[in-house]
């Protein structure tokens, strides 16, 4: 070993920690920073590949030394390298620790801190470069002669290294978009970009398109990170229009020299295209940012500025455009890459990026933030540049964001400073698309106002239904409408939703889009500055008003399948200002409304129509329960009563649906006062004996039954059948109605041999299905089992008659019920088997109904685990359901799944179940209701216990054949349990 000199050198190599093992330890951190490693910047990435060659050359360097092959005069020249690298390294160390995620750590930590190192990118590269050379050192200096010549040596070839620099082709960068130091995200269109233009030999262009904001700028400028110290020249062309494509042209001629381009009458686009098909431009990228006017680049009118770009062999040409068609057009659609929102994980990333370290108690707001920002990285970016720059916190710009659209716009039109877009354009999100919006209502008129229509509805799942009209123009061509839908998907507007099951084959719901939220509120508060924003909530409600009228033609199925698609869109436009009717107690008729002047009971054409406001919120209450359907269906009657008074023909029915509905929520006593005070209001206009005064009558009567005023009830109902059989006929179905609800009186009051006499009468005048499946069920409440299996049987005989009229399923229902009541289980479950089966055919296996039914079925065979298992898929599927036929099945399913639990001896979940039911029922509908009553019932002979679960103290008639059940309480046996189900089947 040599002097003073090369024990130093030994010592800092021995100080210098372990090479081998740091480099493994950063590789096992870059793996678990992320599934794909291009999840860490570059410059880290590159690390792994210079740390080994260091530690060889270190281990080479000890060696020497330790041969006594190094003299002193060496060592000194090799102490100042080797503590660069000492220096390095540490600092490397240091980096890496804070920035790379630990073993175990979450995913989102992971993601985090993945973003993070972004900022350190820079710093790695510099170390990196710094430690490269010093390898190239020692690489070099253990091949030289170990003596003062060497580093004359290393000099020579360094200065060689130079001149060969000096040779190489000259390279050209253009580029006036600064490069994104917090890019993040993206690896998928990176890596489709890399490849769509990684064709040697061959010309490429590739469009990227989106929509404003989205990042397709930064997105090329990272790319073009990746393509740094090569011999790729990159040019940059801002092409929003002719004037700028001219000047970035002229841009490119001064830099590369072409001669003659001065004068004034000089070509600049054909003569710089001329240079690019040259051999002098070498190998390049054209980048045309911004090109969004097809007419600008493919029309006539302007000289078709497509025909200006370039043709090469060794180039290749991005464009980035928000127009899918001038994408198609440039590139071909197998060239394009499409670029969507950011996820979530990216959207947090970008934000860790901007914002810095870790801060686990901002965590939460910023996955809110990110969310309610859609994903867009410029409304992103705008929103933490607005955090920063007024020392304000996540949370605090939730908090005002979510206060009102009229803060959401004004963040999202705050001007901030972003060096990575063009100085030129707009860089608020708000001001951005708004660029978008002039742009359409100019050129594409059509176009815009389509989507100013679709603004007044939800965002999701907008029916093309309610758009057809506007899309189409006066002439409502399809082909109108798929042209004008497709230039609001070519801009990234708009996006098709996939449609399934019963709605794909149902034309109003054929076909569904999907607005981002962010370009719904732009749109809303584009409309606001041009002051027609009132004009389009009047259109929407016209269109929306006659799309329900339509429905009538659909059948059931169909028509409510589409009644639910439209519910959404049907309470977002009555919610929007400047009608405010949400679904509240206020009952207060909206401004403008006041002062009106309607013509032939609407408004006129742009004005909000008080007509057709009513008629959306009568037909919003049918999908609602029934105590928000009051609230909704009081406001249509206050604003009808309002503009075209009390008794119009177009007040009635909604004034009728709120006393029908306060009877429906046991709110009798004003119900009974609204329904005499609308018996008035149909006599003055319908007459005294008009059908639909007789009608409100029968409303009344129910209502006087329900609470228990039968003498006044039969009464009233007797009169009514006088008055019908005389203006109508005996065999009139409003008279047979009027003696049905008669027979039901008779019912209630145990008077079923009354009943029956009436009910005969009915099947003698009318031979239906209905009268005698009416007559059949009077059988089975007098127990006459035999003659009610006769007459159902005699029904199944016409098998396709029953099918046409919607009855199969009801008879084989009925006849199910006799054969139970009468102990006959094995062929009342058969006939269960024939429901099951026409469910299938009828609704299909998944099916609401058919899971139900599925699922009864299998509790009456004591199979009680697989009961459990459908009536929970049944019960999910109901809780999407709101009102109508279907709505029953709700409290239906989960009673049923109650029972279930009870069998299965799940005690504790089997009573909290029916408790939360039947108190659910008592909120929707009251506490008079008859499902309320039927299942209060019930409550009390199955569980022993009251709705408010204080046990049960009364007396309750037991089944024959009582038995304990499975959680040690008496309980019904199942013949009284199914009696009460038949009860309650009756009374829905």
């Amino acid at each position: 070993m040599s002097g003073a000199e090369a024990i130093a050198v030994l010592g800092i190599i021995a100080s210098t920690p372990s090479i081998i093992d740091f480099t493994s330890k950063i590789l096992e951190r870059i793996k678990e920073a992320g599934e794909n490693v291009h999840n860490i910047p570059k410059a880290f990435r590159d690390v792994q590949i210079t740390l080994p060659l260091l530690s060889h050359a270190l281990k080479q360097t000890k060696q020497r030394i330790n041969s006594g092959d190094l003299d002193e005069e060496a060592c000194a020249a090799l102490k100042p390298v080797l503590q660069d690298c000492k220096s390095g390294i540490s600092e490397l160390n240091d980096i890496f620790g804070k920035c790379l995620p630990k073993d175990g750590s979450s995913r989102f930590h992971r993601g985090w801190k993945a973003a993070i190192s972004l900022r350190k990118d820079k710093k790695v590269e510099e170390i990196s470069e710094l430690l490269q050379k010093r390898v190239s050192f020692l690489t070099y200096h253990h091949v030289a002669t170990p003596s003062s010549s060497a580093m004359d040596s290393v000099s020579t070839a360094m200065a060689a290294l130079e001149v060969k620099e000096a040779k190489r082709p000259k390279t050209y960068s253009l580029i006036p978009v600064q490069w994104a130091e917090d890019f993040t995200g993206r690896e998928e269109q990176l890596s489709d970009l890399s490849s769509k233009l990684s064709q040697p030999g061959k010309h490429t262009r590739v469009a990227i398109v989106g929509l404003g904001g989205i990042g397709k700028t930064r997105l090329v400028r990272q790319y073009i990170e990746t393509q740094k110290n090569t011999d790729l020249s990159v040019f940059w062309i801002h092409a929003g229009s002719a004037e700028r494509m001219k000047s970035g042209s002229r841009d490119i001629a001064n830099v590369v020299g072409i001669q003659g381009c001065d004068g004034p009458d000089v070509d600049i686009l054909q003569k710089v295209k001329e240079w690019f098909e040259s051999e002098a431009s070498g190998r390049w990228l054209l980048v045309y940012d911004n090109v969004d006017d097809i007419d600008l680049m493919y029309g006539e009118a302007h000289g078709r500025l497509a025909s200006y770009f370039p043709r090469s062999i060794h180039g290749a040409i991005i464009m980035t455009t928000r127009n899918k068609q001038v994408g198609i057009k440039f590139a071909t659609a197998k060239n394009l890459v499409p670029l969507s929102t950011l996820t979530d994980a990216e959207s947090l990333a970008l934000m860790a990026t901007k914002l810095g370290d870790d801060d686990s108690e901002t965590t939460n707001d910023l996955k809110e933030l990110a969310e309610v920002l859609g994903g867009i990285s410029l409304a992103i970016i705008q929103a933490i540049s607005f955090i920063e720059e007024n020392g304000s916190t996540p949370a605090r710009y939730l908090e005002l964001y979510r206060a009102n659209d009229s803060n959401k716009i004004e963040l999202l039109s705050e001007d901030f400073e972003d060096d990575t877009r063009d100085l030129e354009l707009k860089n608020p999100i708000a001001s951005t698309w708004m660029v978008t919006f002039d742009y359409m209502k100019a050129r594409q008129p059509l176009a815009a106002d389509t989507l100013c229509m679709m603004s007044m509805f939800d965002a999701q799942a907008i029916p093309e239904a309610l758009i057809s009209k506007t899309a189409g123009g006066d002439s409502n061509s399809s082909t109108s409408v798929e042209k004008t839908l497709g230039i609001l998907q070519a801009y990234s507007l708009i996006s098709p939703r996939d449609v399934t099951g019963v709605g794909a084959c149902i034309d109003q719901i054929r076909r569904l889009f999907d607005l981002h939220r962010l370009v719904r509120l732009v749109t809303r508060s584009w409309l606001t500055m041009c002051s027609t924003y009132n004009h389009w909530v009047a259109n929407a409600i016209d269109v929306m008003s006659i799309r329900y009228d339509e429905l009538g033609r659909l059948k059931y199925e169909a028509s409510n399948k589409v009644m639910r698609t439209y519910l959404p869109h049907a309470s977002s436009l009555m919610s929007s200002p400047p009608l405010f009717l949400k679904d509240d107690e206020e009952v207060v008729v909206p401004d403008v409304f006041h002062g009106q002047t309607l013509q032939d009971d609407h408004a006129e054409y742009g004005v909000i129509c008080p007509t057709c406001t009513g008629n959306i919120l009568r037909q919003i209450s049918e999908r609602l329960s029934l105590v928000q359907a009051l609230r909704m269906v009081k406001k249509g009657a206050a604003i009808c009563t309002f503009s075209l008074g009390a008794n119009h023909i177009l007040t009635l029915p909604l004034r009728f649906r709120v006393a029908t509905i306060r009877s429906l929520v046991g709110e009798y006593n004003g119900a009974e006062v609204e329904f005499k005070e609308l018996r008035m209001s149909y006599g003055m206009t319908f007459g005294p004996r008009g059908r639909a005064t007789l009608e409100v009558e029968m409303s009344l009567a129910d209502t006087l039954r329900n609470q228990g005023k039968y003498g006044e009830a039969e009464s009233l109902l007797i009169r009514l059948q006088e008055v019908s059989c005389q203006e109508y006929g005996q065999e009139d179905p409003l008279s047979l109605s009027i003696m049905q609800a008669l027979a039901t009186l008779m019912i209630t009051q145990d008077r079923n041999e009354e009943a029956y006499t009436l009910i005969s009468e009915i099947s003698k005048l009318v031979e239906t299905a209905d009268s005698k499946i009416a007559l059949a069920r009077t059988y089975l409440l007098l127990s006459r089992y035999s003659e009610a299996e006769t007459l159902l049987m005699s029904l199944l005989e016409d098998e396709h008659v029953l099918r046409r009229e919607g009855c199969f399923e009801e008879v084989l229902m009925s006849l199910a019920q006799t054969f139970y009541d009468q102990g006959l289980f094995d062929k009342a479950a058969e006939l269960r088997r024939q429901i099951l089966f026409y469910d299938q055919q009828v609704y299909g296996e998944d099916h609401l109904v058919t899971k139900l039914n599925l699922g009864e079925t299998l509790y009456h065979l004591g199979q009680y685990h697989e009961a459990e298992t459908l009536l929970l898929e049944a019960n999910k599927s109901s809780d999407v359901l709101t009102s109508g036929k279907l709505r029953v099945l709700t409290y239906h399913a989960r009673w049923y799944i109650a029972k279930v639990r009870l069998k299965l001896g799940k005690c504790d979940q089997s009573k909290e179940l029916a408790l939360k039911t039947i108190n659910w029922i008592k909120e929707e509908r009251g506490a008079q209701h008859g499902y309320y009553i039927g299942m209060k019932e019930d409550l009390a002979q199955i569980w022993g216990i009251n709705p408010d679960g204080t046990p049960f103290e009364g007396s309750v008639e037991l089944g024959t054949d009582e038995s304990p059940n499975e959680c040690g309480t008496d309980n019904l046996s199942e013949g009284a349990v199914e009696n009460t189900g038949q009860h309650n089947a009756e009374q829905q």
